[in-house]
């Protein structure tokens, strides 16, 4: 069981925060080789601020399945949470892992399959369903979805005891040390604005 647990992270979304990152980068890069004294500090310290967000929205947020429990990577926290407290996995806005304890919103986790251009292509060329057969199956997102493989996980791993066990809620090194890079980012940035 333990070779399919797996790693989620967002797919778009993480694409086009390193690709951020990598552009502001080059932008701080520039800014420190062709300006001078208020100016360079206040692009370079915007451009360091936007990297921080960048990062802490795009790139950070995971969910990682482990063998004893999940472990949720949001943006500014890390939740570890047992197998055996996960009650039930919904898809709203988010998907939301709801425990005895509480609900935990994942942000990096796809709310729906991804499909492949040519299933897209297929389903709209091919939207009617003939006559006589079941609709469910004409469903080609039913199974296999990140939101029912750890359903099913919870289930299949969760049978262990529930005494002494919580969702244990974490601040990681790197959350506070983006929160400080973007603190003194946009503090340099803003006493070199009005001064």
């Amino acid at each position: 069981m333990n070779s399919s647990l797996g790693t989620y992270r967002l797919g778009g979304g993480r694409v086009v925060a390193l690709w951020i990152i990598g552009l502001v980068a080059l932008m701080a890069i520039s800014a420190l080789v062709t300006e001078s004294g208020r100016n360079r500090i206040i692009s370079v310290g915007l451009c360091v601020a936007v990297m921080c967000v960048s990062y802490l929205l795009g790139v950070r947020p995971a969910v990682m399945e482990g063998p004893d429990e999940l472990k949720v990577l949001n943006p500014l926290r890390t939740v570890h949470i047992s197998w055996s407290l996960i009650s039930d996995v919904t898809v709203k806005d988010v998907v939301i892992i709801d425990t005895e304890q509480g609900s935990i919103r994942c942000y990096a986790l796809p709310r729906r399959e991804r499909r492949s251009a040519a299933s897209v292509v297929n389903s709209t060329l091919n939207s009617r369903i003939p006559m006589g057969s079941d609709a469910s199956a004409a469903n080609l997102n039913v199974s296999g979805s990140v939101v029912d493989v750890i359903r099913e996980h919870a289930q299949a791993l969760g049978s262990g005891a529930r005494e002494n066990v919580s969702v244990s809620k974490t601040v990681d090194r790197d959350v506070v040390v983006a929160l400080v890079t973007l603190a003194a980012a946009l503090l340099s940035a803003g006493v070199s604005l009005w001064a």
